[in-house]
Protein backbone atom coordinates (compact mmCIF):
# COMPACT_ATOMS: atom_id res chain seq x y z
CA UNK A 1 0.00 0.00 0.00
CA UNK A 2 1.63 3.43 -1.45
CA UNK A 3 0.21 6.06 1.65
CA UNK A 4 0.09 9.72 0.62
CA UNK A 5 0.06 12.54 2.29
CA UNK A 6 -1.78 15.75 1.75
CA UNK A 7 -1.44 19.07 3.56
CA UNK A 8 -3.89 21.40 2.35
CA UNK A 9 -3.42 24.91 3.26
CA UNK A 10 -6.55 27.06 2.87
CA UNK A 11 -9.36 29.76 3.87
CA UNK A 12 -13.05 28.85 4.52
CA UNK A 13 -13.89 32.58 2.80
CA UNK A 14 -11.72 31.39 -0.21
CA UNK A 15 -13.75 30.50 -2.98
CA UNK A 16 -10.60 29.00 -4.93
CA UNK A 17 -10.25 26.37 -2.00
CA UNK A 18 -13.78 25.54 -2.18
CA UNK A 19 -13.10 25.06 -5.94
CA UNK A 20 -9.64 23.20 -4.42
CA UNK A 21 -11.68 20.87 -1.89
CA UNK A 22 -13.99 19.87 -4.46
CA UNK A 23 -11.33 18.83 -7.04
CA UNK A 24 -9.74 17.17 -4.42
CA UNK A 25 -12.52 15.06 -3.36
CA UNK A 26 -13.15 13.87 -6.65
CA UNK A 27 -9.40 13.07 -6.91
CA UNK A 28 -9.27 10.58 -3.65
CA UNK A 29 -12.29 8.79 -4.96
CA UNK A 30 -10.15 8.47 -7.70
CA UNK A 31 -7.14 6.64 -5.99
CA UNK A 32 -4.97 4.69 -8.24
CA UNK A 33 -5.72 0.92 -6.23
CA UNK A 34 -3.21 0.18 -3.62
CA UNK A 35 -2.71 4.26 -3.35
CA UNK A 36 -4.36 5.49 0.41
CA UNK A 37 -4.29 9.15 1.14
CA UNK A 38 -4.61 11.29 4.31
CA UNK A 39 -5.32 14.42 4.37
CA UNK A 40 -4.64 17.46 7.03
CA UNK A 41 -5.96 20.86 6.80
CA UNK A 42 -4.06 23.80 8.16
CA UNK A 43 -5.31 27.39 8.28
CA UNK A 44 -4.26 30.46 6.11
CA UNK A 45 -6.26 33.51 6.51
CA UNK A 46 -6.64 35.74 3.82
CA UNK A 47 -8.27 38.43 5.91
CA UNK A 48 -6.32 38.46 8.90
CA UNK A 49 -7.06 42.34 9.87
CA UNK A 50 -11.00 41.86 9.21
CA UNK A 51 -12.83 43.16 12.26
CA UNK A 52 -14.41 40.21 14.54
CA UNK A 53 -18.03 40.94 13.73
CA UNK A 54 -17.00 41.09 9.98
CA UNK A 55 -16.84 43.79 7.18
CA UNK A 56 -19.02 44.58 4.19
CA UNK A 57 -18.31 42.11 1.60
CA UNK A 58 -19.09 44.26 -1.39
CA UNK A 59 -16.97 47.16 -0.10
CA UNK A 60 -14.08 44.89 0.65
CA UNK A 61 -13.79 42.89 -2.71
CA UNK A 62 -14.23 46.22 -4.52
CA UNK A 63 -11.64 48.02 -2.53
CA UNK A 64 -9.43 44.95 -3.22
CA UNK A 65 -9.89 44.34 -6.88
CA UNK A 66 -9.85 48.39 -7.66
CA UNK A 67 -13.40 48.95 -8.91
CA UNK A 68 -17.20 48.22 -9.61
CA UNK A 69 -16.48 46.67 -13.12
CA UNK A 70 -13.80 44.25 -11.25
CA UNK A 71 -15.74 42.94 -8.95
CA UNK A 72 -18.64 42.00 -11.31
CA UNK A 73 -16.31 40.35 -13.70
CA UNK A 74 -14.92 38.61 -10.20
CA UNK A 75 -18.12 37.05 -9.68
CA UNK A 76 -19.04 36.17 -12.48
CA UNK A 77 -15.70 34.30 -12.79
CA UNK A 78 -16.52 32.31 -9.34
CA UNK A 79 -19.77 30.97 -10.82
CA UNK A 80 -18.36 29.77 -14.19
CA UNK A 81 -15.59 28.01 -12.68
CA UNK A 82 -16.99 26.30 -10.20
CA UNK A 83 -19.51 24.64 -12.18
CA UNK A 84 -16.85 22.87 -13.53
CA UNK A 85 -16.28 21.56 -10.03
CA UNK A 86 -19.74 21.16 -9.82
CA UNK A 87 -20.37 24.02 -7.05
CA UNK A 88 -22.98 27.01 -6.93
CA UNK A 89 -21.70 30.26 -5.76
CA UNK A 90 -24.77 32.63 -4.67
CA UNK A 91 -22.86 35.55 -4.34
CA UNK A 92 -25.62 38.22 -4.42
CA UNK A 93 -25.95 36.44 -0.82
CA UNK A 94 -22.79 37.24 0.51
CA UNK A 95 -23.26 40.15 2.60
CA UNK A 96 -20.29 39.59 4.71
CA UNK A 97 -15.96 39.27 5.01
CA UNK A 98 -15.99 37.79 8.15
CA UNK A 99 -12.78 36.77 10.26
CA UNK A 100 -11.74 33.35 9.74
CA UNK A 101 -10.54 32.65 12.93
CA UNK A 102 -13.64 30.81 14.81
CA UNK A 103 -14.50 28.81 11.54
CA UNK A 104 -10.16 27.79 11.62
CA UNK A 105 -10.88 26.55 15.24
CA UNK A 106 -13.90 24.95 14.58
CA UNK A 107 -11.90 22.65 12.11
CA UNK A 108 -9.37 22.16 14.38
CA UNK A 109 -11.21 21.21 17.91
CA UNK A 110 -13.22 19.17 15.31
CA UNK A 111 -12.58 15.04 15.24
CA UNK A 112 -10.21 14.01 11.74
CA UNK A 113 -12.49 11.93 9.83
CA UNK A 114 -15.01 14.35 10.81
CA UNK A 115 -13.04 17.72 9.27
CA UNK A 116 -13.25 17.15 5.63
CA UNK A 117 -17.50 17.02 6.00
CA UNK A 118 -17.25 20.09 7.90
CA UNK A 119 -14.87 22.02 5.71
CA UNK A 120 -17.42 21.51 3.23
CA UNK A 121 -20.50 22.12 4.93
CA UNK A 122 -19.13 25.61 5.97
CA UNK A 123 -18.36 26.35 2.12
CA UNK A 124 -21.83 25.89 1.57
CA UNK A 125 -22.99 27.79 4.04
CA UNK A 126 -20.97 30.69 3.17
CA UNK A 127 -20.99 30.49 -0.42
CA UNK A 128 -24.64 29.20 -1.11
CA UNK A 129 -26.44 29.99 1.76
CA UNK A 130 -24.51 33.41 2.64
CA UNK A 131 -24.14 32.59 6.11
CA UNK A 132 -22.00 34.63 8.25
CA UNK A 133 -19.05 31.84 9.23
CA UNK A 134 -17.66 34.35 11.51
CA UNK A 135 -20.68 34.34 14.16
CA UNK A 136 -19.97 31.98 16.82
CA UNK A 137 -23.79 31.03 16.69
CA UNK A 138 -23.69 30.48 12.89
CA UNK A 139 -20.85 28.20 13.33
CA UNK A 140 -22.12 25.90 16.13
CA UNK A 141 -25.42 25.38 14.19
CA UNK A 142 -22.79 23.91 10.84
CA UNK A 143 -21.63 22.14 13.98
CA UNK A 144 -24.61 20.60 14.89
CA UNK A 145 -25.93 20.30 11.49
CA UNK A 146 -22.74 18.51 10.54
CA UNK A 147 -23.41 15.78 13.42
CA UNK A 148 -20.28 17.07 14.68
CA UNK A 149 -21.79 17.79 18.38
CA UNK A 150 -24.89 17.09 20.50
CA UNK A 151 -23.61 20.12 23.13
CA UNK A 152 -23.91 23.48 21.39
CA UNK A 153 -23.70 25.50 24.54
CA UNK A 154 -20.17 23.70 25.13
CA UNK A 155 -18.87 23.89 21.32
CA UNK A 156 -19.70 27.63 21.63
CA UNK A 157 -17.93 27.93 25.24
CA UNK A 158 -14.73 26.03 23.73
CA UNK A 159 -14.52 28.10 20.36
CA UNK A 160 -15.06 31.30 22.66
CA UNK A 161 -12.58 30.36 25.24
CA UNK A 162 -9.94 30.03 22.21
CA UNK A 163 -9.71 26.21 21.59
CA UNK A 164 -7.90 25.31 18.77
CA UNK A 165 -6.59 29.15 18.33
CA UNK A 166 -3.01 27.73 18.58
CA UNK A 167 -3.34 25.22 15.69
CA UNK A 168 -5.00 28.05 13.54
CA UNK A 169 -1.66 30.56 15.00
CA UNK A 170 0.73 27.08 13.69
CA UNK A 171 -0.87 27.02 10.41
CA UNK A 172 -0.16 30.98 9.83
CA UNK A 173 3.32 30.55 10.76
CA UNK A 174 4.23 27.79 9.01
CA UNK A 175 2.71 29.40 5.69
CA UNK A 176 5.41 32.54 6.53
CA UNK A 177 7.61 29.85 6.93
CA UNK A 178 7.14 28.52 3.76
CA UNK A 179 6.78 31.58 1.47
CA UNK A 180 2.91 30.74 0.88
CA UNK A 181 0.77 33.72 -0.07
CA UNK A 182 -2.07 32.34 -1.66
CA UNK A 183 -4.11 29.39 -1.55
CA UNK A 184 -5.12 26.55 -1.86
CA UNK A 185 -2.06 25.44 -1.37
CA UNK A 186 -0.79 21.72 -1.27
CA UNK A 187 2.10 19.97 0.15
CA UNK A 188 2.51 16.04 -0.54
CA UNK A 189 4.59 14.20 1.61
CA UNK A 190 6.47 16.73 2.98
CA UNK A 191 8.55 17.11 -0.47
CA UNK A 192 6.49 18.51 -3.28
CA UNK A 193 4.35 21.58 -3.90
CA UNK A 194 1.63 22.51 -5.71
CA UNK A 195 -0.19 25.96 -5.06
CA UNK A 196 -3.35 27.40 -6.77
CA UNK A 197 -6.14 25.52 -8.03
CA UNK A 198 -5.50 22.02 -9.59
CA UNK A 199 -7.64 20.08 -11.51
CA UNK A 200 -8.46 16.01 -10.06
CA UNK A 201 -6.09 14.73 -12.86
CA UNK A 202 -3.22 16.77 -11.73
CA UNK A 203 -3.49 15.92 -8.37
CA UNK A 204 -3.80 12.35 -9.38
CA UNK A 205 -0.83 12.56 -10.99
CA UNK A 206 1.30 14.63 -8.13
CA UNK A 207 0.50 11.66 -5.83
CA UNK A 208 1.65 8.99 -8.21
CA UNK A 209 4.89 10.94 -8.47
CA UNK A 210 6.12 10.35 -4.73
Amino acid sequence: MKNVTIDVYMDTVCPWCRMGDASLRTALKDLPEGMNATVRYHAFQLNPGIRKEGEDYRKVMIGRLGGEAQFEARMKQYNQTGAHFGLNYNMDLVKYTPNSVLSHQLIAITPEHLQSQLLERLYTAYFEEGVNIGDVDSLVEIAQASGITNDPAALKARLLNGEGLDHVEEGQRDAQKLGIRGVPYYIINDNHALTGLQSPADLINAFKQQ
